[in-house]
């Protein structure tokens, strides 16, 4: 009879999963004390990463037993929750870093993000799911879009331009897995490259500012601001549109004033946003943008931090230099070393052979996430499988791409990895949500 418990309480937990997530841990806890070793507050830092693996086990623990689909009847309340968070935290959050992200409480401080970004998954999962056909059709998708904006327009303002990068990863994802036609891909795509060409040309100004010297470029550059140059920018290539409209309609009568109307609607709302993210973005943001361009440029100062990361990453060679014995580590070489360089503290004490298996463990991890929703037994724990897994796929590529000169310096942490309390409850509260959808799936996992 215990036996038979004990085998029906195994089928109640992913196993691999939780062996996964724990080791991952493992590691975590040894860099992250070989990282800060040699600081003055490493005390402080270790018991909040204790702390916050305390919660985080218990709220994986408790969410794992109650049915998921409580989290499909209360999606609406966890969204508007997650949004007056983040609207509270510009008003009463604290500046870390250049962002206004942070409460600051008695013993601890919160990120809100992490979690209002886990509950706007939780609710866009659960708005798809009672709509099956939702992304077929172009209204559908405005819809959707326009309740995901005011997270993105809030994460803006803080600013945390890694947070809204992070967040696009499990959305494109979970769109793809609902059915969306591919062609809003490539809509959806150009209105992206439109708002990126204007913060792109801001960026490039600030690197360079000879190239104000070039009358073009400084025309395209003074309408980047809002103003009345953008006005009259936006008027003078509406009419440029509708010209070219009536010129190209003698040559083709099938090309319907409509078709020009939504291209410039797209690119004018492309073009806006691109100026309203340029406003938003901080000095120290142009310097890490420089030093993913530039890393030799200047060494030590924009492009010291990726640097030293590489440096120190490849220094471990096949085995490592042993734990708590990297150079790098723990002379102090690396900044951000417990937080967004974790990985290479991990490269230069474990080596090749540590990196692989942290590799190896986050692919199981996500692996586990897409069989979980493969057995799951309704479309909403299915969603949430795939988008779940989309986050940890974009915090992954993005952690190690940074260090490896595929993205800039975001500021993007490596779950259960690296240091940070706000991100680790926020994982295992993951954890416990997918485990949840493991225990009452309706076929072997």
């Amino acid at each position: 009879m215990i036996d038979q418990v004990i085998v029906e309480r195994k089928k109640n937990i992913d196993l691999i999963l939780i062996f996964c997530v724990y080791f991952i841990v493992l590691m975590s806890f040894v860099a992250v004390n070989s990282a800060v070793s040699m600081l003055d507050y490493k005390d402080r830092i270790l018991k909040t990463q204790i702390f916050a693996l305390i919660i985080g086990s218990s709220m994986m623990v408790f969410v794992w037993f109650f049915d998921y689909d409580i989290l499909n009847e209360y999606a609406a309340h966890l969204y508007i929750f997650s949004l007056i968070s983040l609207l509270l935290v510009l008003f009463f959050g604290i500046a870390d870093k250049g962002s206004k992200s942070w409460f600051r409480l008695p013993f601890f401080s919160i990120q809100p993000s992490e979690f209002a970004r886990v509950f706007l998954l939780v609710f866009i999962s659960s708005y798809l799911s009672k709509r099956p056909f939702m992304l077929k059709d172009f209204i559908g998708i405005l819809k959707v879009f326009l309740l995901i904006v005011p997270f993105f327009v809030l994460m803006i303002k803080q600013p945390d331009f890694s947070g809204i990068l992070i967040t696009v990863f499990p959305l494109a994802v979970l769109f793809f897995v609902a059915g969306i036609d591919v062609k809003y891909f490539y809509i959806f795509g150009f209105y992206i490259l439109v708002a990126l060409l204007v913060p792109f040309l801001g960026v490039m100004i600030k690197i360079k500012p000879e190239l104000l010297n070039n009358d073009i470029i400084e025309m395209f550059y003074s309408i980047t601001y809002f103003n009345i140059n953008m006005i009259i920018f936006l008027i003078s290539f509406f009419i440029i549109f509708l010209v070219s409209w009536i010129i190209i309609r003698k040559l083709n009568p099938l090309i319907e004033l409509g078709y020009v109307l939504f291209i410039y609607t797209l690119f004018a709302l492309g073009y806006v946003t691109g100026v309203f993210i340029k406003d938003q973005i901080k000095e120290y943001q142009y310097k890490r943008i420089e030093s993913f361009i530039y890393p030799e440029k200047d060494p030590r100062g924009a492009g010291y931090n990726i640097i030293q990361a590489r440096v120190a990453l490849g220094s471990g060679g096949f085995s490592g230099k042993g734990i708590f014995k990297g150079s790098q580590t723990r002379l102090g070489f690396i900044p951000e070393r417990h937080t967004d360089f974790i990985v290479s503290v991990v490269g230069e004490e474990m080596g090749f052979i540590g990196v692989i298996l942290l590799i190896i463990s986050y692919v199981i991890i996500i692996n586990r996430f897409k069989v979980i929703a493969f057995s799951s037994r309704d479309l909403f724990g299915y969603y949430l499988c795939i988008s779940f897994g989309g986050l940890f796929m974009g915090y992954f590529f993005v952690n190690i791409g940074m260090i490896l000169g595929f993205f800039p310096v975001a500021g993007v942490p490596l779950p259960f990895l690296s240091y940070g309390g706000s991100n680790l409850v926020a994982s295992f509260l993951i954890i416990g949500i997918i485990q949840s959808v493991f225990k009452r799936r309706i076929s072997i996992a």
